[in-house]
């Protein structure tokens, strides 16, 4: 069906008939009735060449018509860009729009009233609804939006038509809109997409295949569905219920939507995420809502990184931060369920954005936003890991079945999706714990030193108190190996703070948790010769070396004998096994401390674990991290003297 929408090459043909008409001016150059060009996504701006001999001067628009023909170039650019346009047509015109309106709506209402004999033709109340409808789109005017429905209500009988059906549906999709209507929204845009866009589509198609011409307006029709939904409904006004529209983005994929390369195809990227993202394995597939919370809420996030490493912790940033958190609250409301797949990858976008930002705080204490940004640490960032374990906990048991009803295609992308869930609550515990750890060796007085203590054990605790949590569940495999190399950092970490503050202690209490942590860190990674040394050399210094006797020799033993290490060994390759064979054979003298400290091969080996250490850190899929896995297993199940330390501290004070 043909459409009466005024084309750019319409306007300079009539142009062109009316100077030949006249026979007294050769064609002249014919004015761009488009917009100018989007500056992210609109396609470029065309300028038509005047003819081999031109007039002294192009003739200028005088009139705002054959502009609102053709407004579903622009009807999709952004609040700020409509009103650019408009206020250089309004030069242009020698008119302003809204002059445009108010005289047309004078006249169309005083026909309507019978005051006047003359009649109007339907493009003039098309034209004036059009103009209404962009003076909302650019004013977010409600009254401008009510007078452009009831303009249109003259033409319902034409409402078969494809042009006046497509503002006829936008005008009521952008009422919905107002309403929070989600049902009465979907209604309009299908009815859009079907009542007009696919006639339009037909026409051009048909029209293309008998002059041989390229259809080039239906991609401004599909930008202006998408921004309609992605960024006037989701985005803007964040309205709920639209998952029905989902299967209208798999049809857009498929469009020509008119970008060059030139322009970045922003719009046709964003559909394809989309289309992408509606059937990702870690997401909560075929829902449209979830779908482009997420991906606002990632490119948010990736917007907010950069800028805080190029400018600091502004005010601008702590704004894009916040966006970023609102879209990420709303994955977490329109997710299928409470621990469907897209609320997992949701948690660890919000940890791994919390993470971020903590390391990043020292360096910025005099920031303008620095207030902001400290309370992740703290209260934002304590609520984020219990959180977030919380939802672990939960869907922990879908190891042993019931995975497919979180959203999960297959068990193997369960539990990529849990441990990567699990390493994000991991890194955010151990950054909360570097950055007070940083605070509590930058200070000298006791009362600080107190309360920082206690913020990184309340931090490190939390998670090592997770892991704890975990033993005799029966879920060990979805628990990342690396997690037993996180748990001795933290443990690490907490020891120094409980030797801080066992300084001004009146009693032995925080010297027991102290020294409790420091064996931990050696049953989770025995491999650390360097903290072995420095806890015999304290405990011989404070007349408790009997302590480093009676848990450190036990534990040489162990490695020696463990059948998990031994299994280990003979499964790796061959430069592994002979490195980890070579400590196991000097590790009776190593934790004795009777060879010295200058001797080459015991220099060396120090060495190279050090190296293994930090490479452990870089890499969670390094292969010792099953190693320690698999010996703190053999050794937390049984009822030795180690397990009973860590379940009671204090018994250090008693008898052996």
């Amino acid at each position: 069906m043909p459409t009466t929408a005024l084309r750019r090459t319409d306007a300079r043909r009539i142009i062109a008939f009316i100077f030949c008409c006249l026979l007294c001016l050769l064609m002249a150059a014919a004015p761009s009735w488009g917009a100018p060009k989007k500056k992210h996504a609109a396609p470029a701006k065309k300028q038509y060449k005047a003819a081999a001999v031109a007039p002294p001067a192009a003739p200028q628009v005088k009139e705002w018509g054959p502009y609102l023909d053709v407004a579903y170039e622009l009807t999709y650019w952004d609040k700020n860009e409509i009103k650019e346009w408009r206020e250089k047509r309004d030069q242009e015109v020698g008119e302003t729009l809204a002059s445009y309106i108010a005289t047309w709506n004078g006249k169309l209402v005083a026909g309507q009233k019978g005051e006047q004999p003359q009649l109007f033709r339907d493009r003039d109340y098309l034209r004036l609804a059009i103009a209404q409808t962009v003076d909302y789109l650019q004013s977010d005017s409600p009254e401008s939006l009510a007078a452009a429905a009831k303009t249109m209500e003259s033409l319902k009988g034409k409402a078969s038509m494809p042009e006046i059906a497509y503002w006829s549906g936008m005008v009521k999709a952008l009422q919905a809109l107002e309403r929070d209507d989600a049902d009465d929204f979907v209604t309009q845009v299908y009815g859009i997409w079907n009542g007009s866009i696919l006639y339009i589509e037909k026409n051009e198609i048909a029209t293309g295949a008998t002059s041989g011409s390229v259809p080039t307006n239906t991609p401004f029709y599909y930008r202006n569905l998408i921004s309609l939904v992605v960024n006037r409904a989701i985005i803007a006004r964040k309205l709920d219920g639209l998952n029905a529209l989902g299967p209208l983005f798999v049809m857009m994929n498929d469009r020509n939507l008119g970008e060059k390369d030139s322009e970045g195809k922003y719009t046709k990227t964003l559909v394809q995420r989309i289309v992408d993202g509606l059937s990702a394995p870690d997401s909560d597939r075929y829902r449209l809502n979830f779908t482009v919370a997420a991906i606002e809420s990632k490119r948010l996030q990736q917007v907010a990184s950069a800028k805080l490493d190029a400018e600091g912790m502004t005010e601008a940033v702590q704004k894009t931060y916040e966006r970023a958190r609102t879209y990420n609250d709303l994955c977490f409301k329109w997710a299928a369920g409470p621990r469907s797949s897209g609320v997992v990858m949701a948690a660890v976008d919000y940890l791994d954005m919390t993470s971020f930002a903590i390391p990043r705080l020292a360096d910025n204490e005099n920031a303008a936003a620095y207030k902001f940004f400290a309370t992740l640490p703290d209260q934002e960032g304590r609520s984020a890991l219990l959180k977030s374990m919380a939802i672990f906990n939960d869907i922990a048991p879908y190891s042993a079945g019931g995975w497919e009803r979180a959203g999960y295609q297959s068990r193997e992308l369960y539990l990529k999706s849990a441990h990567r869930l699990w390493r994000a609550v991991m890194e955010l515990a151990l950054w909360t714990g570097d950055y007070y750890l940083v605070k509590l060796n930058t200070t000298q007085d006791s009362q600080s030193i107190q309360s920082y203590a206690t913020s990184m054990q309340m931090a490190l605790n939390s998670y090592l108190n997770f892991l704890t949590a975990q033993q005799g569940r029966g879920f060990n495999d979805v628990i990342p190996d690396s997690a037993y190399f996180g748990a001795f950092e933290a443990s690490d970490k907490v020891s120094y703070a409980y030797r801080k503050v066992s300084e001004f202690s009146a009693d032995n209490g925080a010297y027991n948790l102290w020294f409790t942590h420091r064996l931990l860190s050696a049953e989770l990674f025995p491999l650390s010769l360097r903290e072995v040394r420095q806890t015999s050399a304290t405990l011989k210094k404070d007349g408790r070396y009997n302590l480093y006797l009676d848990y450190y020799l036990p534990l040489a033993s162990r490695i020696k004998q463990s059948p998990a290490i031994k299994k280990w060994v003979s499964a790796q390759r061959p430069e592994t096994a002979t490195a980890s064979l070579a400590y196991i054979t000097a590790i009776d003298k190593l934790f004795a401390g009777t060879a010295t400290a200058d001797a080459p091969s015991d220099t060396q080996l120090v060495a190279s674990f050090q190296s293994m250490r930090e490479e452990m850190q870089r890499n969670p899929d390094h292969p010792t991290h099953n190693l320690l896995k698999l010996f703190y297993l053999e050794e937390i199940q049984k009822n030795s003297n180690f397990t009973k330390l860590v379940k009671e501290p204090n018994r250090l004070d008693r008898p052996f």
